[in-house]
């Protein structure tokens, strides 16, 4: 069964339960899309199930896409006890294959091998045997048959000679050519260099899960008037699950019964401690420092908001970055060129020897290929441990080119949590009258607003209020029904489209503005009631943020916003953005998102549902942090733990000091290869030396990319940062 997750103009996600643990149907389903005419990309997840399509809808239709998906028939699968993937409280646990573990036991014995030659010659002075049946020529052939049969296996599908088909042959050439040691020496850099890629990504994986650490082994259920400690894989949606002062919360959902001051750093990044109430929502990953909550569980397992970003990221070093398939093709390209090389130097000098040092100096282009994976493999490690989930190499690569940068305003450009300054009622209404309905209606919404409306009214009064229908409407606002009222809070937008008259408070809302406040009408019935006033208040960082970006090479800013034209206008003045776009809703946030792809490059910082479209149409979509916005997270590419801007500046700087490392590693990789072919076309490199000098380039590849794990940016001056003035010819705020 097929399920469209989201779907805009050119770009779709599908659910596709079938690719889940099958590798192989992910890359045939990918084939079958990408040689479809009208798809541009497509990518395919066998860890998550999911499938991004890019294409040109008047091309192909979405129907016929999920058709040549259906298509494609998954090969058998062996049987198996366990799925691809379990869950083991909130942490994904995966039944990888034993790769890791056969290539972890043929490079010790290699090693093993290697170590006792070298007591034998150099401490004992003893010769050794290297002819084709010595005991080092029979150990070369066995570990060269695996190789030799993924060549023949690769040569029957594609036709062509592969890495591995050039690999088998000189392997082979050296065991045959009584060159054993140095047939063993190949083995033994291309099966240490396979580990170390493997390590590489593990410690990536590791790191990812070191900051979305969610496990908790158990967990306490109220059953039958008792407190029972229950395995947390045995918690089901609608449990009620305790959480005592000092315990972990291993759910997603609302607190029907007590209060906590809970640490929500894993969410939001921020060590202050949250006061949290009846009716609030808590998440998997926090912990109750002080307190006694009951919580009705509705997400486990890994359907809780960080264990789905937690497998999103998992299976972005699975995906590969445009420079990494590169490095595949140079490693192709090398292949070709070292065959003639081998051939050209046999014919011109005559001498097997020279050819044969040419040959295994080109045979293994282990270094070319690790050239790109292992740098962004560690670059992903590094983001992770700083709280950037990247979901692939591609996006990573693409975060250090772009080059204009919309900025959503409420909860990214602006603190997530803004506070109400004022209350103005209409005549014949007190302040309690509006504040207690705005209270009443936005008692269970998770946005910024409705918690400062909630923290205003309790700190004016008790309040206690429950309501039956409760209905919100993106990007204007909410409705709700309670105790036989209907109370509308919200902007002009959502006054207008139920036909309530606010004139009598133009006065009211024009003062406000005119301060740069943000004002949310309230009504009862179809008429206004009242007006709230609202600051959003800048984050400290984000004037040195923009300088910095700018100094990156960014050549504009663009704020997209469905506030009012005052408050907009007065921050995008204030910060220096080239334009501003106010009163949108969210699909016209995605309008002006491809409109200006039509001649730059953008990227989309957005922390909502209301930006989701947005995040999606964008070249790069980036989700800030905000607990609970998991849509934005799923549809956006690179997604922030917290809300913290300056992450969004080291992660370009990330970006293009990666693709400088890459290149170093290509000519470090390339240059020593074309160098050492050339010294042994001209007898100056033996073969055992060519076998070296793999070690060496090899090595050298993984320790300039390890320096990706440790890189830093300079921290931020934020105090001496001074807001960047508009130029001449930007453009001031335009009404949608």
């Amino acid at each position: 069964m097929i399920i469209i997750k989201h779907s805009l103009k050119g770009r779709i996600r599908l659910k596709y339960k079938n690719l889940i643990g099958s590798p192989s149907l992910a890359s045939a389903v990918e084939e079958a899309l990408r040689s479809l005419k009208g798809v541009s990309g497509a990518r395919c997840s066998h860890i998550g199930g999911s499938i991004v399509i890019n294409y040109d809808c008047t091309v192909v239709l979405p129907s016929e896409l999920i058709k040549a998906v259906t298509e494609v028939k998954p090969a058998p699968r062996r049987a198996a006890k366990e799925p691809a993937c379990k869950r083991q409280g909130c942490v994904c646990v995966r039944n990888e294959e034993p790769k890791a573990d056969t290539t972890a036991t043929e490079f010790g014995i290699l090693s093993a091998v290697l170590g006792g030659v070298f007591i034998r010659t150099k401490i004992l002075r003893l010769a050794v045997g290297q002819s084709l049946f010595s005991p080092l020529g029979l150990i070369a052939a066995a570990f060269s048959v695996p190789i030799i049969a993924r060549a023949v296996k690769d040569f029957g599908k594609t036709g062509k000679v592969s890495l591995n088909s050039f690999l088998g042959a000189g392997v082979a050439s050296a065991a045959i050519a009584g060159e054993a040691l140095t047939a063993l020496e190949i083995l033994w850099v291309n099966t240490g260099s396979d580990l170390l890629n493997g390590y590489v990504t593990e410690k990536s994986r590791k790191a990812i899960k070191n900051i979305l650490d969610v496990t908790s082994k158990t967990a306490f259920v109220y059953r039958d008037g008792q407190e029972l400690e229950v395995p947390v894989e045995q918690i089901h949606v609608g449990d009620t699950v305790v959480i005592h002062t000092g315990e972990k919360i291993s759910v997603d959902g609302l607190i029907t019964c007590g209060e906590a001051a809970v640490n929500e750093a894993s969410i939001n990044g921020r060590s202050e401690l949250v006061h949290r109430f009846e009716g609030e929502q808590v998440f998997a990953g926090t912990y109750v420092q002080n307190g006694l909550i009951y919580v009705q569980a509705s997400h486990v397992g890994d359907a809780t908001y960080l264990s789905r970003i937690l497998c999103l990221v998992e299976d972005s070093l699975g995906n590969k970055a445009p420079i990494e398939l590169e490095a595949d093709r140079l490693a192709r390209r090398l292949v070709n060129t070292g065959f003639w090389m081998t051939l050209g130097t046999f014919l011109i000098t005559r001498n097997f020897y020279r050819a044969f040092s040419v040959l295994l100096v080109m045979t293994c282009p282990c270094a070319t290929v690790l050239a790109a994976s292992s740098a962004v493999s560690a670059a992903i490690s590094n983001a992770a441990s700083r709280g950037i989930l990247i979901k692939g190499g591609r996006y990573l690569e693409e975060a250090g080119s772009q080059e204009s940068f919309c900025f959503d305003k409420t909860g990214t450009i602006t603190t997530d949590e803004p506070k109400v300054i004022s209350i103005i009622p209409v005549k014949g209404k007190t302040e309690y009258d509006v504040i207690y309905s705005a209270y009443t209606a936005e008692l269970h919404n998770r946005h910024p607003v409705a918690v400062a409306i909630r923290d205003k009214a309790r700190e004016m009064c008790s309040t206690e209020s429950t309501h039956a229908v409760c209905e919100t409407i993106l990007g204007m606002g909410v409705r709700a029904e309670a105790m036989g009222r209907e109370i509308f809070i919200g902007n002009a937008k959502l006054m207008n489209r139920y036909g309530i008259n606010i004139s009598k408070l133009t006065k009211a809302r024009d003062e406000a503005e005119k301060l740069g406040l943000s004002v949310i009408y309230v009504a009862e019935d179809g008429r206004a009631i009242g007006i709230l006033t609202v600051e959003n208040r800048q984050k400290d960082n984000v004037e040195a943020v923009i300088k910095g970006l700018r100094e990156e090479g960014v050549k504009e800013f663009i704020l997209v916003t469905g506030d009012e034209k005052y408050s907009a206008q007065a921050m995008a003045d204030r910060l220096g953005f080239n334009k501003c776009h106010y009163s949108v809703l969210p699909e016209q946030k995605a309008d002006i998102v491809a409109e200006i792809q039509q001649y730059h490059k953008v990227t989309m910082i957005g922390d909502g549902i209301n930006d989701v479209l947005a995040l999606a149409k964008a070249d790069l979509g980036i989700a800030m942090g905000a607990a609970g916005s998991d849509v934005a997270v799923e549809a956006a590419d690179i997604a922030l733990v917290d809300d913290d801007l300056e992450k969004i500046l080291y992660l370009r700087k990330l970006s293009r000091k990666t693709k400088e490392v890459i290149h170093q590693n290509f000519m470090l990789a390339t240059g020593s290869n074309v160098a050492g072919a050339f010294l042994g076309a001209a007898g100056l490199l033996p073969p055992v030396m060519a076998g070296l000098l793999h070690i060496a380039h090899t090595a050298g590849v993984l320790a300039n990319s390890s320096r990706l794990l440790k890189y830093e940016m300079q921290p931020l001056n934020v105090a001496e940062t001074e807001a960047v003035e508009l130029t001449e010819d930007g453009e001031k705020c335009s009404k949608i």
